[in-house]
């Protein structure tokens, strides 16, 4: 393929990106990593010195030399894996104004190394002059002075290795010591450095001509930029650390979040799912017993309720509330508000049933005797009329059984029995809330409606239908748990318990 037919390619950068995949990854590194290096300096030159960094850069733009066959060889052997992959990509890409470019980096790159070469020899790392003044000064200063500047020197030392193993560090260093003793001496004009004990060292060993004190002094210089360096990368380091820890901090923030949002909706669907075992349970039940919940088996979860949630939440709560009486008023109030909260709410559902049965069974009434011959029919008729309406019946039993887990989120929403920030209390308040108002409702949805009795302060105290608390008596003083009824005016199912006045 010609010349004027192969593409072409006005910048090194586009080289790499056009042509870099058909080199092997080694090479393209290599050339890569040299092409950075020349761009440095490059800009290096344009900081420090501009006119001659834009003479060299229009003076090679504009030279009329067809490169690259006139490239002297040491513009060739200085960045020779560059040079391989630029004259590669030139094989099939039209490089014409890419060379210009690769010239004129080389050749600023061979100027500051010319430079650099000339002040080596004042921070030159290769022979230290600071031992050897340390070693000279060590009578004419004081101990303490003197191991100071040692120790300081050591310091040094092992800050300038570790910024070599920071790669950007390390660049910034090579860039700044390509001015030599002019950047070391700056360096060391800051009046912060100059209460160093080493620094006051090396101040007093110049002014007495101390053989390699001028040299020691730039390399003193090159050892505080280093040091300066790595107090600058670690400042970034722990301003990133810091960045990070806030990133977490706010995601552990969203991850409660969502976790209280998952909580809420496990708790909800447990709910959803005891209230759908509860109804199971009915339906298998439902062949022997008119009631959904037998009226023994309330009596049970009833006494169960005051013998163990009561019992558990009264002691824990002896920390929040010393007087026993306030606990054993706060705790009688919540079955009382729960009973209260589960009756209104069932007659309200009955209600609703009841309109909608009543709509069902006015478009099922009975025939009429319209004549003799249809009383074979009649019977049929009537029978079909009993079965519906003990479906109908059926049906709101367990529509009621199927509320629960609505009834509780409800009360819970409505009543609060005490705040606190005690975990292990207020598992016991909602364990305690939850029996209520399981027991309350269960009464509620039985037929007849069980109900409970809370005595009065001074009413006469019926031993038939209540214990007594702690002490003897017979006139109330307080109601510690109410008496459970078969229904209104009924029996007694489960004795209550009352605390005598003491008289």
């Amino acid at each position: 393929m010609g010349t004027r037919e192969q593409k072409k390619i006005f910048t090194i950068a586009d080289v790499f990106k056009t042509f870099g995949k058909n080199v092997d990854e080694n090479h393209y590194h290599q050339a890569y990593t040299q092409y950075k290096t020349l761009c440095d300096h490059a800009r290096y030159l344009a900081k420090k010195d501009t006119e001659t960094h834009d003479y060299l850069k229009s003076y090679y733009e504009e030279n009329d030399e067809n490169y690259p066959g006139c490239l002297s060889d040491d513009q060739k052997q200085t960045c020779l894996p560059l040079y391989d992959f630029l004259c590669s990509a030139g094989a099939v890409l039209d490089l014409t104004n890419v060379w210009p470019t690769y010239v004129f980096l080389v050749e600023v790159f061979n100027r500051q190394n010319k430079a650099t070469i000339k002040t080596k020899p004042h921070i030159d790392k290769s022979e230290e002059f600071i031992p050897d003044v340390l070693q000279c000064m060590k009578s004419a200063m004081n101990v303490e002075t003197w191991n100071a500047a040692h120790a300081e020197y050591k310091n040094l030392l092992k800050d300038e290795e570790q910024m070599k193993q920071i790669p950007d560090r390390a660049r910034e260093k090579e860039l700044w010591a390509l001015s030599g003793d002019v950047a070391a001496q700056k360096f060391l004009d800051n009046i912060e450095y100059m209460d160093n004990a080493l620094y006051l060292l090396i101040k007093e060993a110049m002014m007495k001509n101390i053989n390699g004190s001028q040299t020691a002094w730039c390399q003193y210089g090159s050892l505080l930029h280093s040091s300066e360096l790595l107090k600058r990368e670690e400042e970034q380091t722990a301003r990133r650390f810091e960045r990070e820890i806030v990133d977490l901090q706010d995601k552990c923030k969203e991850l409660a979040r969502q976790n209280e949002i998952k909580s809420r909706k496990i708790e909800e669907l447990t709910e959803r799912l005891e209230g759908t075992t509860l109804v199971k349970e009915s339906s298998k039940n439902s062949v022997c017993t008119t009631n959904p919940t037998p009226a023994s088996d309330v009596e049970e979860v009833f006494s169960k309720l005051y013998d163990k949630e009561w019992t558990e939440l009264f002691n824990s709560l002896e920390s929040e509330v010393e007087d026993e009486r306030e606990r054993i008023i706060k705790l009688c109030e919540c079955v009382k508000k729960a009973f209260q909260f589960c009756k209104e709410e069932s007659e309200k559902q009955l209600n609703k049933l009841h309109t909608i049965t009543t709509e069902i069974l006015s478009l099922c009434s009975t025939p009429e005797e319209e004549n003799e011959d249809c009383q074979g029919e009649e019977q049929n008729s009537n029978k079909s009329f009993s079965d519906l309406n003990s479906h109908l019946l059926e049906i709101k039993k367990q529509c009621l059984l199927m509320s629960l887990s609505k009834i509780r989120l409800m009360f819970k929403k409505s009543y609060t029995l005490m705040k606190t920030d005690n975990e292990a209390i207020q598992r016991n308040i909602e364990a305690y809330l939850a029996g209520c108002i399981n027991v309350c409702w269960s009464m509620c949805i039985q037929d007849p409606p069980m109900t409970i009795l809370t005595p009065e302060k001074g009413n006469s105290i019926n031993t038939d239908m209540f214990n007594l608390y702690k002490t003897e008596g017979g006139v109330v003083d307080l109601c510690v748990w109410p008496a459970l009824l078969r229904c209104e005016e009924g029996d007694v199912v489960c004795k209550g318990c009352v605390q005598p006045q003491i008289i």
